[in-house]
């Protein structure tokens, strides 16, 4: 009845914690905007937001979930 009880309690927890989506971020060396757009389309696709941009870096999130 006790192991039940905890099977019960952690399995949502589980659940929870295994259908997290976290978006992806990375950094990215470019040296102009073309640069920029060409990596961060092949990491992300058409679905990318540019979070910080400073001299030949910048930080890209992909806005959906890839494989």
């Amino acid at each position: 009845m006790n192991c039940r009880w905890i099977w019960i309690i952690l399995m949502p927890i589980w659940l929870a914690a295994s259908c997290e989506t976290r978006l992806t971020t990375f950094y990215v060396k470019a040296g102009d905007s073309e640069e920029l757009k060409i990596h961060a389309f092949e990491r992300c696709g058409r679905h990318y937001r540019v979070l910080a941009y400073e001299d030949d870096t910048a930080r890209i999130e992909c806005l959906k979930k890839t494989d």
